[in-house]
């Protein structure tokens, strides 16, 4: 290896697309990976005879995930066999109500009209197409560039877009104005979720998400989300990336990386995929200037059920008595929800393989108050019986059909992938922490680049891909690699 590489530290899934993208530009890179795989929260789970998504499940916003192929010679398709899910998802409401999720906008007025009548029907086509026009001018304007001040930010074009639109309103009041009825609010608003940030914190720009369900779909790519990893990971190799697994690092000192066996490594270049509040604190010794927002946590349950559950669809939404007092009691008051909402996947629905034939790959996620309070083995049990027994009413499950069962909670998304307060989703997306507002992805004094979740443009497989992108571009800025 000529040179110094380019060492990238961490495995997930924005560290596998900048490796694949530096790779293919000819660059000599190294990835470090402190566990025993890659991807990061995008990692494969298996108990018992079933097989998981360790953690994204949802696959939304093709654009950035086709890019990134196309920029490395490749054709998304000719790797993956994606699927359109339709019905997107189930959603059960307390009272009893179901709807299922579609962009089938027909399908979705004949819903709506018979669940809610047909005047509150005759509002969704308006809702969907501004969202839609609300899409198309923030992912360009907002999401897809580097800010270095507030002055790329606070531009005509772009205050005028703001107002417009407006994209710094209230989520959860301004759907209001489309929607009456709260049960279809909370169909339309509880999106932010993936974000780990509560729709009533929300500032309407993140209305699309709403927009990527409904107007483009929910997606699956055969052998699950992890499948995509698998698959950068191989074309970064082929195109000559190192990959070092079990490799945890100790510091980063400007282009010095030590790991904690006490290897030290010179580098052309370092952009740390590791979570940006833990890589400033504990690698670079550098304790935050401001406080940080963190999101929300996830419990997670792993599953291998023995039997099927043949009123749940791949996807499914569970919402409780209260979708405001669910949210206030995790992000305000810090404190496990009386009656919480969650979400159940049953992937071997659409992907047979995922579960040996008479069982299913039951996967549950509530959301929940991150390490800003201790997490406790009651607390785990409190969630998994008050969501066993919403099970049981709604769908008939049978908890002693259980035959082996994982979890994931705050202590360990904090112990396993250094997340900062068990804060699964990385740091908030809320309005403080949006665009140029959010922690930069370039360290000015030390030119460490940062990559991933709680960078910019900010939380999810798709924002984590564009993230990539953008770190690239801050090499190439610099002069550590020529332009593209």
């Amino acid at each position: 290896m000529k040179g110094n590489p380019i060492i990238i530290v961490g495995a997930g899934m924005g560290g596998l697309a900048t490796a694949l993208r530096l790779a293919h530009r000819g660059e000599s890179v190294v990835v470090l990976e402190k566990t025993d795989q890659v991807g990061g929260r995008n990692r494969h789970v298996t108990v018992g005879d079933c097989q998981f998504d360790g953690g994204p499940t949802l696959l939304m916003m093709l654009d950035p995930f086709r890019k990134l192929f196309h920029d490395v010679g490749e054709r998304l398709e000719n790797h993956l066999e994606i699927t359109l899910c339709d019905p997107s998802y189930r959603v059960f409401f307390r009272s009893g109500d179901r709807i299922e999720g579609t962009p089938n906008v027909a399908k979705m007025l004949g819903q709506i009209e018979k669940l809610c009548g047909r005047e509150e029907a005759m509002r969704y086509p308006r809702l969907l197409g501004d969202l839609g026009e609300l899409y198309r001018v923030s992912i360009p304007k907002f999401v897809e560039r580097n800010f270095d001040s507030i002055l790329d930010f606070v531009n005509p074009n772009s205050l005028a877009a703001v107002v417009q639109h407006g994209m710094l309103s209230n989520l959860a009041r301004r759907m209001k104005r489309y929607v009456r009825d709260p049960r279809l609010q909370m169909l339309f608003t509880f999106q932010t979720m993936y974000l780990g940030l509560s729709p009533f914190q929300a500032p309407w720009v993140y209305a699309t998400l709403t927009y990527m369900e409904y107007g483009e779909g929910i997606w699956y790519p055969r052998g699950g989300l992890t499948r995509i990893a698998d698959v950068i990971h191989k074309l970064a190799m082929e195109r000559g990336a190192q990959f070092r697994l079990d490799s945890a690092v100790q510091s980063i000192t400007g282009n010095q990386v030590v790991l904690d066996s006490g290897e030290t490594l010179q580098a052309k270049a370092v952009i740390c995929n590791a979570d940006l509040p833990y890589a400033r604190r504990e690698l670079q010794g550098k304790p935050p200037k401001r406080r940080w927002k963190h999101s929300c946590s996830a419990y997670l349950e792993f599953i291998d059920y023995a039997g099927d559950l043949p009123q749940l669809e791949h996807h499914n939404v569970f919402f409780g008595n209260n979708f405001h007092a669910n949210l206030e009691s995790i992000f305000d008051r810090h404190e496990l929800p009386d009656d919480p909402a969650f979400y159940a996947a049953v992937s071997s629905k659409s992907d047979p393989e995922k579960a040996k034939p008479g069982h299913s790959n039951l996967f549950l996620l509530v959301p929940c108050p991150n390490l800003n309070r201790p997490w406790s083995e009651h607390d785990a049990c409190t969630l998994r019986r008050t969501t066993y027994e919403r099970l049981e009413y709604e769908v008939g499950f049978e908890e002693h059909r259980i035959r082996a069962r994982k979890t994931t909670d705050p202590n360990s998304w904090e112990q396993l992938l250094n997340l900062d307060k068990g804060a699964a989703f990385g740091l908030s997306a809320h309005f403080n922490q949006s665009a140029f507002m959010r922690p930069n992805n370039i360290d000015r004094k030390s030119g460490v680049v940062y990559v991933g979740a709680s960078t910019v443009p900010g939380n999810g497989l798709p924002m984590v891909l564009i993230s990539a992108d953008l770190a690239v571009e801050r090499l190439e800025r610099q002069g550590i690699i020529p332009a593209n």
